[in-house]
C-alpha cells in the first residue's frame, strides 16, 4: 500500500503509516536465531528479555515444545511485531499487531525452513487508509472529547477484512482508549472509508458487568 496516495487532506505528513520504521521490516538477522539465545532458552521457564527501555522492548518465549516467539514492541506507535520460530531457531512466521484492539494489520508472512517466503496475507487489502491515518482522522473527529477527558491512547478493535469478505466495504473501526478520566457506559465507534478517510458513522457498544 502506498500512502502517498491518500488524498492529501487526510495526511498529515508522508511518514503517517510509519511502514519505514524498523518495526515494519524483517531483517537477515532475524530469520534465524543466534546460537547464543538458542542456548539461553534451553530448559528455560518464563521469558527471556533482550531488550527493555522506554521506547521497545523485545523478548523470548517458549511458546511449545516445538516453537520460540520473539515479542517485539515499538512502545511510541503501540506495534507489536510477533516472530514465531521452530526449535532449531528458523522463522515460521511473523505478524504485525497495532496492540490496542489487537487487530492484525499490514502483513502477515509465512515461511518455509529455507527461511523464503512461501504466503503472504495482505490484512490492508483494498485500503489506501492505513491503520494510522484512521487514527489520525478520528483525531480530528472526536477533537472535543479528547481535549475534555484527555484521550491520549486509542483503540483499534475492528477492520473489515478483505480476505475473508471480499464483498464487504473496507472500513476502519476506531474507539478512544478509556484512561482515569473517560470511563464510558457506552463505547462510542467511529467508522472511517478505507479508501477515502471520509468518516461514516458512529456506533455504540455497550459495556455490561455480570
Amino acid at each position: 500500500m502506498n500512502c502517498a496516495s491518500v488524498p492529501k487532506e487526510y495526511v498529515a505528513n508522508d511518514n503517517t503509516c510509519h511502514y519505514n520504521d524498523p518495526i515494519f521490516k524483517i531483517t537477515k538477522e532475524e530469520l534465524t536465531l543466534n546460537q547464543n539465545i538458542l542456548n539461553q532458552l534451553k530448559n528455560r521457564e518464563g521469558d527471556l528479555v533482550i531488550v527493555d527501555n522506554e521506547n521497545f522492548n523485545s523478548k523470548f518465549h517458549n511458546l511449545s515444545s516445538e516453537k520460540i516467539i520473539n515479542y517485539k514492541t515499538d512502545k511510541r506507535l503501540n506495534i507489536g511485531k510477533w516472530l514465531i520460530y521452530s526449535k532449531n531457531g528458523v522463522i515460521k512466521s511473523s505478524e504485525l499487531i497495532y496492540l490496542n484492539g489487537t487487530k492484525k494489520i499490514k502483513e502477515e508472512t509465512h515461511y518455509n525452513e529455507q527461511g523464503n517466503i512461501t504466503k503472504v496475507i495482505d490484512y490492508e487489502k483494498g485500503y489506501n487508509i492505513c491503520w494510522a491515518e484512521a487514527i489520525e482522522i478520528v483525531k480530528k473527529i472526536a477533537k472535543k472529547d479528547i481535549e475534555k477527558y484527555k484521550i491520549t491512547q486509542f483503540n483499534l478493535p475492528f477492520r473489515v477484512d478483505l480476505n475473508k469478505f471480499p464483498n464487504e466495504k473496507p472500513e476502519w473501526g476506531v474507539m478512544l482508549e478509556k484512561n482515569e478520566n473517560y470511563e464510558p457506559k457506552e463505547n462510542k465507534v467511529y467508522w472511517i472509508d478505507g479508501v477515502t478517510g471520509k468518516f461514516l458513522r458512529t456506533t455504540k457498544i455497550i459495556i455490561t458487568h455480570d
